[in-house]
């Protein structure tokens, strides 16, 4: 007698405990040329690179679709040794950004944040002051 086939089991139909079997996706390969960006993750990558030329390693670029409706749609603007900027995007609208974070991936510590889904910075880029407290942040992350 043959066995009836199980259903298959959707992204959506997992709890965060069953999903910890999965591995944890490999990062893309960085991206070098600036032109292939989304215009957020483009400024700040034309800032990073000028302001730390021998750190910067590439853009992580995200890509639809995500795994799972809690996965984040974001680009990783990587500085080397896990410290870096993401940009967390709309999965509706892929070019407006909601949220921006630096901080390092593989060692923890306490990140900054712009948040950028409220009503009064909805979808707009860092202002002059956020941009220089990024800045700092990263600089002092770098010699800290």
């Amino acid at each position: 007698m043959a066995k009836k086939p199980a259903p298959a089991i959707e992204p959506e139909d997992w709890s965060d405990e069953e999903a910890g079997f999965l591995p944890p996706p490999e990062p893309p390969t960085p991206v070098r040329d600036p032109k292939d960006l989304r215009p957020h993750t483009r400024q700040l990558t034309d800032i990073l690179r000028a302001k730390f030329p021998k750190r910067w390693v590439g853009v992580e670029i995200g890509t639809l679709p995500l795994r799972c409706e809690d996965d984040l749609f974001s680009d990783f603007i990587n500085l080397g040794d896990g410290l870096g900027v993401r940009l967390d995007y709309d999965p509706n609208e892929p070019d407006r950004v909601l949220w921006i974070s630096a901080g390092n991936r593989d060692f923890g510590g306490e990140p900054v944040d712009f948040p950028r889904d409220n009503d009064a910075c909805r979808g707009l880029m860092l202002t002059d002051e956020e941009t220089t407290e990024l800045l700092d942040y990263l600089e002092e992350e770098m010699t800290g």
